[in-house]
């Protein structure tokens, strides 16, 4: 069945996908125009895989074949503004505040609909030992992904002493620089692309740093520093910084972090949350 919306069913169902055919699918994300050149010959040769596995690829996204999919592919690069109403909140057709909500909720929805069928499941308790046993936990992000890195220090800081983020790119960078191994840095960049968040990932990686980089895209330059990419996020293209999706995806996979630290640690994560939550009380009137 042709689409106009690939990219997003090819982020949709990628946890569905054989070995093989993520490899077509990473391809297809970073250099879709590469693609769209493609006989299924080349693109196999290009993902080192067999021509089965690509016509398996097209199958799985319920494609008919492979000429559907080239078809797919060039409306979904011909249509910016199809995915754009997939992947934004769309109020200029809204004649109320309750229609209005009405496409917040669906756009949530869909955000959080995706982001779960991506998530690496064997991946995250790898993180999460990680999280509860580092030196320090040190976040990074800018822009909307610099929200959720703060977002996650928010939460940890109720019950770990040793996370640090900082909003300042310098203060990051050097952040980054006195690290070494025994130290924790998740990155924040749904694109993949952030130039100082692959170079801070580079710095901590000749550290030995434990690299967690949390993004949309498994071919992010910044993945041969990483220790664990964690993919998470919607397609968003470059005028749509922040969306709901990107958003809500990595507030999403916060949470999951976050409760199965709090479940691992126990009575001690209640007791560090009583006592810090004590202390904002007494701030109250």
């Amino acid at each position: 069945m042709t689409t106009t919306n690939l990219m997003t069913e090819i982020t949709g169902k990628y946890s569905q996908m054989t070995k093989a055919e993520k490899k077509v699918a990473d391809f297809v994300l970073s250099s879709p125009q590469a693609a769209l050149k493609s006989t299924i010959t080349d693109l196999s040769r290009l993902c080192d895989v067999g021509e089965t596995s690509v016509f398996r690829f097209c199958r799985t996204l319920e494609l008919k074949g492979y000429q559907d999919f080239k078809l797919s592919l060039a409306l979904s690069a011909a249509s910016p503004e199809s995915v754009k109403k997939e992947e934004t909140i769309n109020v200029i057709d809204t004649d109320n505040c309750q229609d209005t909500a009405k496409n917040v909720l669906s756009a949530y929805h869909s955000a959080l609909e995706q982001t779960y069928h991506t998530l690496n499941f064997k991946a995250i308790p790898r993180v999460v030992h990680m999280l509860l046993t580092s030196r320090t936990i040190n976040l990074f992000g800018f822009g909307g992904s610099g929200t959720s890195a703060s977002e996650f220090r928010n939460k940890l800081i109720k019950i770990l002493p040793n996370v640090i983020y900082h909003t300042d790119a310098h203060m990051q960078l050097t952040q980054a620089a006195l690290l070494s191994e025994g130290d924790m840095a998740i990155i924040f960049s749904n694109s993949g692309i952030t130039k100082d968040c692959i170079e801070i990932a580079r710095i901590c990686h000749s550290s030995k740093v434990y690299v967690v980089f949390i993004t949309q895209f498994l071919k992010s330059p910044a993945a041969q520093y990483v220790s664990t990419l964690l993919l998470c996020g919607a397609n968003e293209g470059p005028l749509e910084g922040g969306s709901i999706a990107a958003k809500t995806a990595q507030l999403f996979l916060i949470d999951i972090l976050y409760a199965e630290v709090y479940r691992l640690m126990g009575d001690k994560a209640e007791k560090n949350k009583q006592r810090t939550s004590q202390i904002i009380t007494e701030k109250m009137m």
